[in-house]
């Protein structure tokens, strides 16, 4: 027996989550359909105590409000607090093994800010204006008809039959090429340019390490670091708001397809030995160490993305949004026009969907 809505939403992240949300405010019949087993997608806040308040990004970390108009309504309209990310003190460059050098003057991230609770305060708020029941996890979609607007998802090993009036993609578009069949078989064009869009974090591991003290501001230093040498090639300060804990958050310079030759241990203490060359002993007094290698992730990750350097990539804005008479829609950072690969991107590609969807209706 099929089960049918108005609109399925596959995917959800923020994108996914933020369009339910506002489709459930117009008493639209609307379902999540999410692979994982939690919602965020790529948000992903680790907590420590099982605190919210001492939560570390290992996903996406900052917010820019003065220029993310969509992302700091949100936040105001959740009631979710920002605060400033911490610069304060010099930076750190390491040229090689044996040069370091300290220097003054505005860090690039003067004028960002964090979420307190972490990003996943954004999912977590969202979550709980959703019934329970509109997001289902767990569940894998792999086939999509566009003639008949009815899909096949796999839930808990078995198989379960959708159809809806709408569906939205609210996931990359390298995944979608890689996880779903489409039929009728989409345009080569539209194929080719999906594949051609690089999914954002797809190649990234971020490593957190977690202290009881901030020895670093203690030496005058803010935290951040940059490094030609590695294997972290970019380093800052990542206490919670709370400051119950501190900790530095870091990028591993080493790509994909080379750390899948080391274990994770052998990073982390390759990461150690450099720590301590930069900041001193101070730095292996760690009470945790927090990582995430995304291109390990099966819901993020294709093999095209790791196969490329884990940069912040360019996303033109120039994706098909919509097929098969406006019925199935695309949304997602990747598809952003603006704001590609940032949180504020999510939330761009999301309303431009709302709107599609109701100026049809009009």
């Amino acid at each position: 027996m099929n089960k049918h809505h108005s609109v399925i939403i596959v995917g959800a992240g923020l994108s996914g989550l933020y369009l339910a949300w506002r489709l459930h405010q117009r008493v639209v019949d609307v379902v999540v359909l999410e692979a994982r087993d939690r919602v965020g997608g790529r948000i992903l806040s680790n907590c420590i105590d099982d605190n919210i308040e001492n939560s570390f990004d290992m996903g996406p970390a900052w917010v820019w409000p003065q220029y993310q108009q969509r992302l700091k309504r949100l936040t105001e309209e959740l009631g979710i607090k920002r605060f400033k990310q911490f610069t304060d003190g010099e930076m750190l460059y390491e040229a090689d093994l044996h040069n370091i050098q300290r220097y003054g003057g505005s860090s690039s991230h003067a004028e960002s800010y964090r979420i307190e609770g972490g990003c996943r305060a954004l999912t977590d708020a969202l979550q709980s204006q959703i019934p329970d029941a509109c997001i289902q996890l767990d569940t894998r979609v792999d086939f999509i008809d566009g003639s008949t607007l009815s899909l096949q998802a796999l839930t808990n090993e078995k198989l379960c039959l959708y159809t809806a009036e709408k569906i939205i993609l609210a996931m990359p578009p390298r995944l979608i090429q890689q996880s779903i069949a489409i039929t009728p078989q989409l345009p080569q064009e539209i194929s080719d340019l999906w594949e051609s869009i690089p999914t954002w974090m797809a190649g990234h591991c971020k490593i957190v390490f977690i202290y009881a003290k901030p020895f670093w501001r203690e030496q005058g230093l803010s935290g951040e670091a940059f490094s030609r040498y590695g294997p972290l090639t970019e380093i800052y300060d990542a206490s919670p708001a709370s400051e119950s804990y501190f900790a530095l958050t870091s990028f591993v310079g080493i790509n994909a397809l080379q750390r899948r030759k080391i274990s994770a241990e052998q990073l982390i203490k390759l990461s150690l030995d450099q720590l301590q060359r930069l900041f001193g002993v101070k730095s292996l007094n760690t009470i945790d160490i927090q990582l995430q290698d995304w291109s390990k992730e099966l819901f993020t990750s294709s093999e095209m993305d790791i196969s490329k350097e884990a940069s912040h990539p360019h996303y033109p804005g120039e994706a098909a949004r919509a097929f098969y008479d406006n019925r199935l829609m695309l949304a997602g950072t990747e598809t952003a026009r603006e704001h590609g690969g940032y949180l504020e991107g999510a939330l761009e590609s999301a309303e431009e969907v709302l709107a599609m969807m109701f100026s049809t209706q009009a």
